[in-house]
Formats: structure tokens, C-alpha cells, sequence
């Protein structure tokens, strides 16, 4: 019997083992980057007042994207995005359009470029209501968004500019991808990050507008990075240190 307990505590222990790496890994980029949390497949965009056609943005339009999170890194690594009693959900509000610009792209393709400022994201802390969402399942922005955007905030502040970019190749194939600046100003884990100075970071990732569920205009997964608190170093002179002390 005690050898048979002694068993199966030495698996939950290399069971343990073999997660904690995986997850860890899961939290670093491939560029050595710290991530701070990342969405899949529910993320969801969509703007207006004006018509969003064929990868044109008019200028003036503002984008709104909701997704729910699925993966937390230190130090938010406490929160479980699989909880069966909450979810974890993020908005973003208030990007308007400068107008997409086109410019070729490899022998007859075209890419699409559009910049978005003015912006701020909301993370939530709320009942399970929008994770289950799917390409398929998600309902009009109308009903959806409440769904997003319902609970505590967790993290809040400025969207400092997000750049798209799709490209659509001489042979029809689209691609897309999203780039840009966040701050952390708000929510009650604030001051988890940098004392709350609002430290900017970098927030990518894909970027997908073909066949998009109705309402919407692009189907998002990315990640925001974390912020480095480090810091930076400067040039300075005895004759400065010493007045320091005077």
C-alpha cells in the first residue's frame, strides 16, 4: 500500500515537472520576448460608422476588437483563463482610422496598410459568457459586446497606436498582421507592473479579415508583451555624483 502511495506521488510530481516547463516556455517569444498574455481564436474586430470593403478602412472609422484571453504570464500567472467560474476578456475602444494606403506587393499583389490611434483596451475579470465564442458562434457585435466587457477591471489604459497590415498575393492568398503600443494605468492589478508607471509595450500578432463572422471585419489571435521595468542606465561624471551628497 505504501509503496503504491509512494507511486503515484512520485507521478503527480513529474506530472508537475513537465507542465511547469511547458507553460514557462509558453510565456517566452521566440525572439526571447516576455509575454504578458496571449488570445487564440476568440478575438473578434469591427468598425464603422462607414463600410469596411475589400481591406479598406475609410479614415474617421473606429475599430473596436474583443477577444478573450487564454494564456496569463508572470506576473499575472495566478489568473487561470480556464476557471469554470470566470473568464478573463479584453476590449478595445475608440481606434480611429487614418485611412488604409495600399502599395504593391511581391509581382502584382497589393498590401494594406492602416493606422489607428486614440485607442484603450479593458481587461475583465467577469462571469463565463464569451469564452465559448467561436468563428461560427458569435453573435452580432451588438449582443457580444456587453458579454466582453462585464465584470472587474483588472488592467486598463492608453492604446498608443495599432498598425495592420494584410497583404493579398498575385495569386489571391491574403495574409494580415497587427502591431502596437500599449500602457497599463488602471485596474486593480496596476500596480503589479512597474510600481503603475505606465510603461509602454509592444502588443502583435495575426491579423485575418477573409470571411469574417457577420458584423465583423477581422478575426484576431496575439499577445501583449510584457513591459521591461528596468531602468535604463545613463552617462554621468564624479564631479555630478559628488554633488548628490553635498
Amino acid at each position: 500500500m505504501k509503496r503504491n502511495i509512494g507511486l503515484a506521488a512520485l507521478i503527480a510530481v513529474l506530472a508537475t515537472a513537465v507542465m511547469v516547463p511547458l507553460a514557462s516556455a509558453q510565456c517566452v517569444s521566440g525572439t526571447g520576448t516576455n509575454i504578458l498574455l496571449k488570445w487564440d481564436a476568440n478575438g473578434f474586430s469591427y468598425e464603422g460608422p462607414n463600410a469596411y470593403t475589400n481591406y479598406i478602412s475609410p479614415a474617421g472609422n473606429v475599430l473596436t476588437n474583443v477577444a478573450a484571453v487564454s494564456l496569463f504570464c508572470s506576473p499575472l500567472n495566478a489568473l487561470d483563463p480556464n476557471n469554470p467560474a470566470l473568464e478573463y476578456t479584453m476590449v478595445w475602444n475608440g481606434l480611429v482610422s487614418s485611412g488604409t494606403t495600399t502599395s504593391p506587393f511581391g509581382s502584382s499583389g497589393t498590401r494594406y496598410t492602416t493606422v489607428y490611434t486614440g485607442g484603450s483596451f479593458t481587461l475583465y475579470e467577469g462571469p463565463v459568457n464569451a469564452r465559448p465564442y467561436t468563428n461560427a458562434t458569435i453573435p452580432l457585435p451588438a449582443i457580444a459586446y456587453p458579454q466582453y466587457a462585464e465584470g472587474t477591471v483588472i488592467l486598463s489604459g492608453p492604446i498608443d497606436s495599432l498598425v495592420t497590415v494584410i497583404t493579398k498575393s498575385s495569386t489571391g492568398s491574403v495574409n494580415g498582421s497587427f502591431r502596437g503600443k500599449y500602457s497599463i494605468t488602471g485596474g486593480t492589478h496596476q500596480n503589479l507592473f512597474c510600481g503603475g508607471g505606465g510603461i509602454t509595450a509592444l502588443m502583435d500578432g495575426l491579423w485575418y479579415p477573409v470571411a469574417p463572422p457577420t458584423g465583423y471585419t477581422g478575426h484576431s489571435n496575439g499577445k501583449f508583451d510584457s513591459a521591461d521595468c528596468t531602468t535604463p542606465t545613463g552617462n554621468s561624471s564624479w564631479g555630478r555624483i559628488k554633488t548628490l551628497y553635498r
